[in-house]
């Protein structure tokens, strides 16, 4: 039988082993980070527009780090005729690097990432807000030939955000496109698998596609130029800019080309609000997230997360937000899924939990009390309804 959580009781993790549960507790750092806050970006000058047409320019250097202190956007946001704002869908092949793109224009860690493909789930929304624009950014799970019931939902997700876009913005990997041109520099980079996701982004987006062509920090520059015509030849109506979303190398380039398609129009959402996604949506991915990046091969697919109990405490008498309690449940498909989830004497279960834990303290500014159990539910990934329940289909 598996244990029950009781707050405020810390059960060792040895004496759990087989039963899956483990808690771990910390100090938040003191940065906040609440969702209605804004993420914190650094003063820079006003992008410069630019038509959107085909980029040719790859930066020398990247622009400065978003990670930087924040200023505000200035008093009266959203009131100018010309202010811009919709909807821009992040899509494209699995590990083209959509996420880390997302994380980097706004500042924070909202969607998780990992070096595994399909990494991402659920339609996560961010939103990036600027003193003339409202950019609502939606991370989508890549685009893949789907065989299983979940994989196939994941796919519907990212087709499903192209149809209420304003723009899609199709995150491709430049690397391997630069090793075949370095290889067969008179044949076209693009392989059949850059047709049919094109094919797809084109044929059911509701705004037109720009492309930003990913990783370029990894690139040779002279490189870059025959991948791009080859873009330019294959899809004559889509632009394409050259992008680091690690180093931040035309970021603000690519946000430029948005601005330009992106319809005139108020903000839909307040100046500092940064996503949709709720607390417990973000402690779940969280916890997922070390499951990608700590277990391996099939394991991290064969695993779910859900939220059982989020509680928290009363105010500190400083005003600061009082201790959070969060049970969390972690799903996989089969026995021995479990116990190396769980690892030898608990180490991976504590592991995975104390990374999280981390994480959590950090995105809620508070003390946090994680606990994690791990429980079989054989073939979930099959059942619509524990789809359903996990925000997938």
């Amino acid at each position: 039988m598996e244990p029950v959580a009781h707050s405020g009781s810390c059960v060792p993790v040895s004496n759990l082993v087989g039963r899956g549960t483990r808690c771990s507790e910390g100090r938040a750092n003191p940065r906040p980070t609440g969702l209605r806050a804004r993420p914190r970006l650094p003063t820079k000058p006003a992008v410069r527009r630019q038509e959107p047409t085909v980029s040719t320019d790859v930066p020398e250097a990247p622009p400065e780090s978003l990670s930087s202190p924040p200023v505000a956007t200035a008093e009266g946001e959203g009131t100018d005729a010309d202010f811009r704002s919709g909807f821009v869908a992040l899509a494209g092949r699995p590990n083209a690097g959509k996420s880390t793109l997302l994380n980097h224009i706004l500042g924070a860690h909202l969607a998780i990432t990992s070096d595994k493909p399909q990494t991402t789930r659920n339609r996560i929304v961010g939103i990036h807000n600027l003193e003339d624009l409202q950019a609502v950014l939606i991370d989508t799970p890549g685009l893949h030939k789907a065989r299983s019931r979940l994989n196939r939902a994941l796919v519907d997700v990212a087709t499903a955000a192209l149809t209420e876009a304003d723009v899609t913005c199709w995150v491709v990997d430049a690397v391997p496109l630069v090793r075949s041109m370095q290889k067969e520099p008179n044949r076209s980079p693009l392989t059949r698998a850059h047709t049919v996701v094109g094919g797809i982004l084109t044929d059911n987006s509701r705004g037109p596609v720009v492309v930003a062509l990913n990783k370029v920090d990894r690139c040779h520059r002279g490189w870059l130029l025959p991948v791009i015509g080859a873009f330019s030849q294959a899809f004559p109506d889509i632009t394409v800019v050259p992008v680091s979303a690690k180093t931040g190398v035309g970021v603000e380039g690519l946000v430029d080309v948005w601005r330009k398609l992106l319809p005139v129009a108020p903000p839909m959402y307040p100046p500092d609000q940064w996503t949709e996604a709720s607390e417990r949506f973000l402690v779940a991915e969280l916890v997922r997230e070390q499951l990608f990046r700590l277990t391996k091969q099939e394991v991290p697919y064969a695993t779910a997360v859900e939220v059982e109990q989020f509680e928290e405490g009363p105010r500190q008498a400083d005003g600061s937000r009082g201790r959070v309690q969060i049970y969390c449940r972690i799903w996989v498909e089969r026995g021995g899924q479990k116990g190396i989830v769980i690892g030898k004497g608990g180490t991976m279960l504590r592991e995975i939990g104390q990374r999280a834990r981390q994480n959590i303290s950090e995105l809620l500014d508070a003390r946090v009390h994680l606990e994690l159990h791990v429980s079989v539910k054989e073939r979930w990934s099959e059942s619509p309804h524990m789809l359903h329940e996990l925000g997938i289909s």
